[in-house]
């Protein structure tokens, strides 16, 4: 069995569902390889500005601060309820595209676990630590505590090295009629099922064992 899911860094809800699908495949001791696809929220944002979450919650919904504070509180909260230290409320949001091609790099090694290490990390340092991910000494950060070389990933910085595998991963998700970010199509044999959004671990559990039985009435979760 596979997964290929659409996320971003800059998504909380991307973080909350990686985490309970992580768990459902735990328990349900399944042996499935995951593949995350880059998918970024917030392209028209400048790589040189730092809006505080507040701010661009409020700009973005058009909504008073005080009712964005209120809104970030209730997503900080559903993180910790998955034991993440969530810091949402006081984020500093920038473009992710830099942060997906230093997980392109980590793919590139071909180890799965530098792979996952990178993925947590990243989600951790924007949503828990409150690091602007477009910033070349977060992401050398991430990356050097990893295992990554300081100068491969500086390298990569420097560079346009990995931006069209960012870019078609975004074709893709058109192609594949994924409009909102987390989205799931997991693959057992010739079955596919499509699950958009950061379902409970139960339902990750139950569409993992639906299709895996072939017990399933939709294509779609």
């Amino acid at each position: 069995m596979k997964i290929i899911y659409w996320s971003d860094f800059n998504c909380p809800y991307s973080y909350i569902g990686y985490k309970r699908l992580k768990k459902a495949i735990s328990e349900l001791k399944l042996d499935i390889e995951l593949e995350m696809k880059a998918f970024e929220l917030e392209q028209e944002l400048d790589e040189n500005e730092i809006i505080p979450m507040i701010n661009h919650y409020a700009r973005k919904y058009g909504i008073p601060e005080f009712e964005a504070k209120d809104m970030l509180k209730e997503i900080d909260d559903i993180g910790k309820e998955e034991g993440l230290n969530f810091d949402y409320s006081n984020a500093k949001i920038t473009p992710s595209k830099d942060a997906h091609r230093l997980l392109k790099l980590a793919m590139h090694k071909d180890n799965s676990l530098l792979v996952d290490n990178i993925i947590e990390k990243t989600y951790n340092a924007f949503l828990c630590e409150n690091k602007p991910l477009a910033r070349k000494e977060v992401l050398i950060e991430i990356g050097t505590t990893q295992g990554l070389e300081e100068d491969e990933i500086i390298n990569m910085l420097n560079s346009n090295s990995y931006e069209i595998e960012v870019q078609i991963d975004e074709e893709d998700a058109k192609l594949n009629g994924v409009q909102a970010v987390p989205c799931y199509f997991v693959e057992n044999g010739d079955e596919m099922l499509v699950i958009p959004g950061a379902l409970s671990k139960e339902e990750f559990k139950n569409a993992l064992m639906d299709l895996k039985s072939g017990d399933i009435e939709s294509k779609t979760y």
